[in-house]
């Protein structure tokens, strides 16, 4: 990211520099670099299309802003942290914490809330994905964080649902798991991210997918 390494501390640290009472201009700048630094990645975002967009110079881009980088910092960190890391990693692991009478109902209530809260914040997973996947110490730190407070909670769901006799009790805890996140992950991707654009009926694609992951995975 921008050549450097980054950790939660500096996340956050980059977080709380993020002046609350921005000036109207700068406010337009912010949120003029979010969209496109989100749609583009930052190496393919210009500063002129974010002043454009903004409706304002360039020139004047760098009167708030002297690098692309602290751009990039003051635009997307924060945002970052708030919907994708801090918020989305408690509300994953909330989802899969919570109780439901049935697995067939407790799995279709996992993607729908998860795919609402993702069509809210696509720039912001656009950005972390392309963060992941061109910083290992990001890469890393994520992983770190996710195996700790949302894998542990998705082992822990499917093993509390075959201790009740609704999962399938000859599969590993962890292969459920991943198979659960996989087909949830799969479908919130391919329909916010990979084709957006495509015709689809959400309301019988999201049926569907909650209906295989039950039939896979329920004990018959």
């Amino acid at each position: 990211m921008a050549g450097k390494h980054i950790d939660l501390k500096t996340v956050k640290s980059a977080a709380r520099r993020r002046a609350p009472e921005a000036g109207a201009r700068e406010a337009a700048i912010l949120a003029a670099a979010a969209r496109i630094f989100g749609a583009k990645g930052f190496h393919a975002a210009r500063t002129a299309d974010i002043a454009r967009a903004a409706r304002t110079t360039e020139r004047t881009l760098f009167k708030y802003f002297p690098s692309k980088a602290e751009l990039f910092g003051r635009a997307m960190l924060p945002a970052l942290m708030n919907a994708t890391i801090e918020a989305g990693f408690g509300e994953t692991a909330a989802l899969f914490a919570q109780g439901a009478p049935s697995f067939a109902e407790w799995q279709d209530g996992l993607l729908r809330t998860r795919f609402e809260q993702s069509r809210a914040t696509v720039p912001e997973i656009k950005m972390l994905l392309v963060t992941i996947l061109t910083d290992d110490a990001v890469r890393r730190w994520f992983v770190d964080n996710w195996r700790d407070r949302v894998w542990t909670s998705a082992v822990a769901a499917v093993a509390g649902f075959q201790a009740r006799g609704a999962l399938r009790a000859d599969l590993p805890p962890e292969a459920a798991a991943r198979a659960i996140i996989s087909l949830n992950l799969g479908f919130v991707a391919a329909r916010l991210l990979l084709a957006p654009e495509t015709e689809c009926d959400e309301e019988a694609e999201l049926a569907l997918t909650s209906r295989m992951v039950t039939e896979l995975l329920e004990e018959k």
